[in-house]
């Protein structure tokens, strides 16, 4: 856990809502579906499937195939969106 300080420091974006702190993109950055680290302003590090269009956030629920899934979760886990212990967290859960 880290505290608003760090999330503030450590951002690569920020919003009203919240400080990025990774993301990855499914499609064009900023005009697709991302899956996102975010810090919410006063509160706490959460995981979010977010959907952005023409760089604006689209405040609807984020969809995405199957087949788009697996890529951007991939891609995700590579970039930082998961911190190690989810990661293995993850790990655990599927093997048992």
């Amino acid at each position: 856990m880290i505290t608003e300080a760090e999330a503030k420091a450590l951002k690569v974006k920020e919003t009203d809502y919240c400080y990025v702190l990774a993301c990855e993109w499914e499609g064009k950055e900023n005009d697709s579906v991302c899956l996102e680290r975010i810090f919410v302003k006063g509160r706490c590090e959460e995981i979010r499937l977010a959907w952005w269009k023409d760089g604006n956030q689209i405040p609807r629920p984020a969809d995405i195939d199957a087949v788009d899934w697996v890529p951007l979760f991939s891609k995700a886990v590579l970039k930082g969106v998961f911190t190690d212990a989810e990661k293995l967290g993850m790990l655990k859960a599927l093997l048992q």
